[in-house]
């Protein structure tokens, strides 16, 4: 019987996980991994190579290796912060159609969507070779603050992949199904989700198993990529310092410094200094040595700001959700940014507790997503009963990481609802330069709500509707998501003619958008051609 199969699909790493009647199983990669660099490499002999074999080229191929990809999905080349992500990248990006990021690879020309596909598609062949038979369907997770665009992409690159996407969950709504699930919880959680490429928060209710979410907030520039590349930069100003060399200009001598920093960071994770030397600094065919020494004190010091952003967003989640840092009961810790000791430091003041520390956040997601695809598919409900951790099965896929719990009893539990929200307003524009909000941020989701306008000029035969995601009054400040055109109007005065716009949010978050003529009855709905993304099929 064909699998459906759960799939964090990271910037840094991605991670996939079948779950059964006795619990969640991760699939290994072919050197027995269980976290997938979401890495893909295009060799100079041809070929794609993806994950851990990939991520070993980007230190010798940097213009030919693709990471971090899920910064540019969905994304408008021309937006700023994407501008931004684009100068910390090796590789050759693109304006390509519809003003989307085109990656070029020696001849081939790729959307973000296709080399997602490729991660998916590894990952995919992952789970099928040690469980035997194929895997169809996923349940797919994304940052709760991704956008329409962003969504639909990935989907585009769950169908490239030749996956059924069952759904599309938040990261940090997968992380508190994992968390909460079997356990007969009553609590209020805050999961903060600190990623490589991307910042979450999520403050939900757990009542058995139904997972309310109250509020979420984030930031999808914020994450360790920029840890790194803080670090990194500070290792060029000590190369150009001692060697006086500046590698920026140099692809391959700034790469092999963020790998470097990498390290680094995940060093003074556990310990309070890091010193050294890198060695592999290949410049005009001489090798170049850099001797380096950085303390923790050191590295919170530069990294300070993307700590206090993350707590900052977390502050305005709670005063959204009308709480109170000492009404949560639990703070589960998602994504490997969470293991900087400054990060657990800040939550610790913020909430007067310890985090979780018994989660393994690199994993959590996935858990909660395999969790959600075996509901959905229904293998997570065969058999008489739910099996607890000592009969988690060791053979074929890698048992469950250490502290994990499949299921608290041996009763199998009710299947989970999961009630998400909107994680931003959503807006039209409106006459003078403003908007106009129709579904607010932190609505619960799936939602419908129509709103009526009118013509602002005499004899219009159509309306244009531009939408937005923001919470500025001013059409310009929010992001702009697209376009629908309503044609065939009857030409009368001004204010004669009424428009109802209808905005509908699915359970994948994803936006549809109706216009109708009050009177005539003459409808248009899309699911919006979006800037940056491929328009939905």
């Amino acid at each position: 019987m064909p699998f459906a199969v759960g799939i964090d699909l990271g910037t840094t790493n991605s991670v996939v996980a079948v779950a059964t009647p006795t619990g969640v199983e991760f699939a290994l990669g072919p050197l027995g991994e269980r976290v997938h660099p979401s890495v893909v490499a295009f060799p100079p002999t041809g070929g794609v190579v993806v994950g851990t074999e990939a991520k070993a080229r980007r230190a010798t191929e940097p213009d030919t290796t693709v990471y971090s990809a899920k910064r540019l999905i969905g994304q408008n080349i021309k937006s700023p912060l994407v501008q931004l992500a684009l100068t910390g990248l090796p590789f050759r990006v693109d304006e390509g159609p519809n003003q989307q990021p085109i990656i070029v690879m020696r001849d081939r020309r790729l959307t973000v969507p296709e080399v997602s596909a490729q991660v998916l598609g590894h990952l995919k062949r992952c789970a099928e070779r040690q469980l035997g038979d194929r895997v169809t369907q996923a349940v797919i997770t994304v940052p709760a603050n991704f956008s329409d665009a962003q969504r639909q992409a990935t989907k585009e690159a769950g169908r490239l992949a030749g996956l059924d996407v069952l759904r599309l969950i938040n990261e940090p709504t997968a992380a508190a199904l994992a968390y909460g699930f079997g356990q007969r919880k009553q609590e209020v959680v805050c999961v903060f989700d600190f990623g490589g490429g991307t910042f979450d928060v999520s403050l939900l209710v757990i009542k058995d198993e139904v997972f309310e979410v109250l509020a979420t907030d984030g930031d999808f520039f914020l994450g360790g990529d920029d840890i790194d590349r803080a670090i990194a930069e500070f290792l060029a100003a000590e190369m150009n310092r001692h060697q006086h060399v500046d590698p920026r200009a140099d692809n391959q001598l700034m790469t092999r410094l963020v790998l470097a920093a990498e390290e680094i960071k995940m060093h003074l994770s556990a310990a309070s200094s890091a010193e050294g030397v890198i060695d592999g600094l290949m410049r005009g065919g001489q090798e170049v040595k850099l001797p380096f020494r950085l303390t923790r004190a050191q590295l919170e010091g530069m990294v300070r700001g993307f700590v206090d952003r993350s707590i900052e967003l977390t502050r305005r989640a709670l005063t959204a959700a009308r709480l109170d840092p000492r009404d949560i009961s639990e703070v589960v810790c998602v994504g490997g940014t969470t293991r900087v000791p400054l990060v657990r430091q800040r939550l610790a003041e913020l909430f007067g507790r310890e985090p979780a520390l018994r989660i393994n956040p690199d994993e959590v997601v996935a858990q909660g997503a395999a969790i959600q695809a075996g509901s959905l598919a229904g293998s997570l409900f065969h058999g008489r009963g739910m099996a607890t951790r000592d009969a988690v099965p060791t053979h074929a896929m890698s048992p469950l990481a250490h502290g994990d719990v499949p299921w608290a009893s041996a009763v199998a539990p009710a299947r989970p609802i999961l009630l998400d929200v909107t994680p931003a307003g959503l807006r039209i524009a409106t006459a003078g330069g403003f908007s106009e909000e129709i579904l607010e941020r932190n609505l619960p989701t799936p939602i419908e709500r129509t709103r009526t306008f009118t013509t602002a000029r005499d004899h219009q035969t159509q309306v244009v509707i531009d939408c937005c995601r923001g919470e500025s009054k001013r059409f310009e400040e929010n992001e702009l998501l697209g376009r629908l055109v309503l044609e065939g109007l009857p030409p009368r005065r001004r204010g004669d003619v009424r428009i109802d716009v209808t905005f509908r949010v699915d359970q994948d978050g994803i936006l549809h958008v109706r216009a109708r003529d009050a009177d005539t009855g003459i409808e248009q709905e899309t699911a919006l051609e979006v800037l940056g993304a491929p328009v939905a099929a």
